[in-house]
């Protein structure tokens, strides 16, 4: 059996046939999409000293008092080895605090300070002007749309298939 060289491929084709695949690829798009997003939300949270992680890590203690570390590793999908330093860097800035709980002295759960709902506002406003320049071209229904139909693949199916 001869092997195909591929330095013989006309490229003309071979790159036309990979352009049309890649644009029938759902998940081609959605990973450009989302380093284009990502990359914007990088910048956008920079002069606040913050990254996408842990603006995630702060909302959630945000959103959810009383979590432990282990709850935060599950919601985000982080390894608890990760979130040692994330947690570190959030606490030095007093941006929540640790508390006992009281069933478990082992178990430590996470509040938001002051300061923390206050940076977790001001992160999240800057993360929706990012949003806001990245979706300027689509309609509101559009972008409703979207949210909707990306929830759709992202979300747990709670009814079963």
């Amino acid at each position: 059996m001869k092997k195909t060289n591929l330095s013989e491929t006309p490229t003309s084709v071979s790159s036309a046939h990979i352009r049309h695949a890649l644009d029938q690829l759902v998940g081609y798009h959605l990973r450009r999409a989302s380093v284009h997003d990502l990359n914007g939300a990088v910048a956008a949270l920079d002069e606040a000293g913050a990254r996408p992680i842990t603006m995630s890590v702060l909302l959630s203690i945000v959103e959810q008092p009383g979590s432990t570390s282990a709850d935060i590793c599950r919601m985000l999908g982080i390894k608890r080895a990760n979130i040692v330093a994330l947690l570190q860097q959030l606490e030095a800035r007093d941006l929540f605090f640790r508390k006992d709980d009281p069933s478990d002295q082992r178990i430590q759960r996470l509040y938001p300070t002051e300061t923390g709902l206050k940076t977790a506002l001001d992160w999240l406003s800057r993360i929706q002007q990012h949003e806001e320049k990245t979706l300027r071209r689509l309609s509101k229904a559009e972008r409703e749309e979207l949210r909707r139909l990306l929830s759709l693949i992202w979300s747990e199916d709670t009814a079963g298939d």
